[in-house]
């Protein structure tokens, strides 16, 4: 049943960690404080629709922290009580970096993996492994990642006899962070299956080949690593896909999928980007005139991933600026108090000369033509504020 197989999966990583943990380097005069980690409580999954974590993803890093970092005392009053709150993904990744920073500690993504425990991941975990064979389990995975993580993607592909999983993010990770969602994969997961088979396993990174691999080697136990590869992937035979987990218990399997179609609609859904970028200019547009750059870095993204992931939705930065400035230059137009000028400043033009052009552009009249239309067309003004 799941259970056996969770808790064997348990003693034998328990056992593991035991042996094989070593300090972690200490750079010189920077211990870690409880403060660093708690002056930012977990913010809500509905955070201005920000992507977010589960903190079940912190368990694995403060573990590898207790080891010359932080005492278990200080790691359990960082760890919320609450251990389905969600922090947004910026955060998270800020508080790696600084991990990494004071700890000196490149590796610090696969020690954290290492100490990956049967059970860290729960609903999600149990409803994966409770499938019939890992072939199964694939869809579960996809369906349900977004109870731990809202940017992590898993896509199956099928060629020439191979099974290629492939991990992307719809934000831009640190080498830390991407190191950690790839090895506790592996290690929570598909190591359990794959160190019981003789099939041969690849695991694929984008960056360089690094100085020591040692520790890449030890994250990712029996398997061929490969550098420079388009992109993050587990790599093994197709035939494995089919291989049976053993002890299925369907009646099982199907409760937790039940409970968990239940938390994934508790869930607030993250806000398409469109949207976000909307509410982004909105934000700046009375301090300027917002450049996509300005956007891209307020949204943790690169220029060119931001209009890569505008273009699938189907629009581009400009277009949303433009569509966005011209609804409210209606609206503003329609208020008693605000001139011309005024209205140009909240919109972030430049001077009122700019929004002249724009605004005969989108309706072939200028601002006060427009004005006047809708003043004879509607004699009692509005008296609604300005949104931005």
């Amino acid at each position: 049943m799941c259970g056996r197989l969770v808790s064997s999966h348990l003693q034998r990583r328990r056992t593991a960690v035991v042996q094989d943990s070593k300090p972690i380097p200490q750079a010189a005069g920077a211990l870690f404080s409880p403060r660093t980690w708690t002056a930012r409580e977990p913010e809500t999954a509905d955070h201005a629709g920000e992507p977010t974590f589960s903190v079940r993803l912190m368990a694995p890093f403060l573990r590898a922290l207790q080891h010359g970092h932080l005492s278990m005392n200080d790691a359990e009053r960082i760890i919320p009580r609450d251990l389905e709150a969600r922090i947004p993904v910026r955060t998270a990744l800020e508080l790696l970096e600084l991990a990494v920073v004071r700890t000196g500690d490149p590796a610090l993504g696969l020690r954290a993996a290492l100490e990956v425990e049967a059970g860290d991941f729960e609903l999600f975990e149990y409803a994966a492994v409770s499938s019939r064979t890992l072939g199964d389990s694939i869809p579960i995975i996809q369906r349900y990642l977004r109870l731990l993580n809202d940017v992590l993607e898993i896509e199956l592909e099928r060629r020439a006899g191979r099974a290629i999983l492939r991990f992307s993010s719809r934000v831009p990770l640190t080498r830390a962070a991407s190191d950690f969602q790839l090895a506790a994969f592996y290690q929570g997961f598909a190591r359990c299956v794959f160190s019981k088979t003789d099939c041969r396993c690849e695991v694929w990174r984008t960056h360089e080949r690094p100085a020591d691999p040692s520790f890449y080697q030890r994250a990712f136990d029996g398997a061929e690593l490969r550098f420079s590869m388009p992109y993050d992937a587990i790599v093994t035979e197709e035939q494995l896909l089919e291989r049976d987990f053993g002890d299925t218990d369907f009646k099982l399997h199907a409760l937790l999928c039940r409970i968990a179609e239940e938390r994934l609609a508790e869930l607030p859904l993250a806000q398409p980007l469109t949207q976000r970028v909307r509410a982004t200019i909105v934000a700046e547009l009375r301090g300027g005139n917002p450049s996509v750059e300005w956007v891209a870095q307020r949204l943790h993204v690169s220029r060119r991933t931001l209009a890569r992931k505008l273009g699938l939705e189907g629009t581009c930065f400009k277009a949303i600026l433009d569509d966005l400035r011209r609804g409210l230059a209606r609206r503003y137009l329609a208020l008693d108090g605000l001139g011309v000028s005024e209205v140009a400043a909240l919109l972030g033009f430049s001077d009122a000369a700019a929004f002249h052009r724009a605004f005969r552009r989108w309706w072939n009249l200028s601002p006060s033509e427009y004005r006047r239309a809708q003043r004879s067309a509607r004699p009692a003004s509005p008296s609604n504020k300005p949104l931005a």
